[in-house]
């Protein structure tokens, strides 16, 4: 859809679309929404003037596809979209059920396991059909990528030719794009690689018991970045009483107490930024 011709404006707004042809003789507009084409008579609110068609005080109906045609024929299109606004978190239909409270918010955000390598950003807009994302910094140069689409949210995949050695002088800046027939949305957003970060759960979690003391080592996922003396993890252990279930926390590793343990698992994140936890381990059964 982004390759064809698009008008995107605000509702209440006018706008002007130009038929774009070679065909000499008079042209007559016609509009296609939600499937159902009408020709257009002039009106308060439109006006066709030679090769141009003058829209004013927009609103939902009036987008979609404007088409000018010549001796029965179709000469040019355009595709009029409506800006996205906050009450628009869904496709208008007069056929919804007014207690369908499913409306959802659009929402934007980015993450990585690591330092370099890529960042994977995700689009939740269940209404829109298409998408596409740009993103540059200082030191990155701007590309474009188009959205896988699963269920309701678009995933992109930034791959990033920065150094994770290197130190960040500026954000990076990356603007979402997406479509459907009637509306439009544009988001941007700018981050630090290192506001965005949060490691894949440890691989594995390993303890040793040395009289009432459990000592519990964890291995970083495979895809945090090494060395691990330069791009350090901190640890947090969650373990279960035997006895009563309880569950409780460990900071350093090194749990003592008088109850036996069943389980355990662990998350990790940097502590210099610090960045957001991992997710939990799988728990870890513990034999005492």
């Amino acid at each position: 859809m982004f390759s064809q011709l698009h008008v995107v404006s605000n509702k209440k707004d006018s706008v002007n679309i130009t038929c774009d042809t070679d065909f000499p003789g008079q042209v007559t507009w016609k509009q296609k929404s939600d499937g159902v084409e009408m020709t257009l008579i002039g009106s308060k609110y439109i006006h066709m003037t030679g090769r141009t068609l003058q829209l004013h005080s927009l609103d939902m109906p009036n987008a979609g596809e404007y088409s000018c045609w010549g001796e029965g024929r179709k000469q040019n299109s355009t595709y009029l979209l409506l800006k996205q606004t906050d009450e628009d978190d869904y496709v208008d239909d007069e056929d919804d059920d007014d207690d369908d409270d499913t409306k959802k918010s659009d929402s934007f955000s980015c993450s990585t396991q690591t330092y370099g390598c890529s960042i994977t950003c995700h689009l939740t807009a269940s209404s829109f059909t298409a998408a596409r994302l740009s993103y540059h910094s200082d030191r990155q140069a701007h590309r474009e990528c188009n959205g896988s689409r699963a269920q309701d949210r678009f995933q992109f995949t930034l791959p990033l030719s920065n150094s994770p050695y290197a130190e960040e002088a500026s954000p990076l800046e990356v603007t979402v794009e997406a479509l459907n027939s009637k509306l439009y949305l544009k988001k941007t957003i700018h981050f630090y690689l290192r506001d965005i970060v949060q490691p894949d759960p440890p691989q594995a979690v390993m303890c040793e018991k040395t009289g009432k003391t459990l000592t519990v080592t964890v291995q970083p996922a495979e895809s945090w970045a090494q060395p691990i003396s330069y791009f350090p993890l901190e640890h947090e252990i969650q373990f279960k009483n035997k006895d009563n279930g309880k569950a409780e926390h460990a900071a350093d590793g090194v749990i003592k107490t008088k109850e036996k343990v069943s389980e355990l698992r662990a998350r990790s994140r940097d502590p210099l930024i610090p960045s957001a936890w991992s997710k939990w381990s799988p728990w870890k059964n513990v034999t005492n």
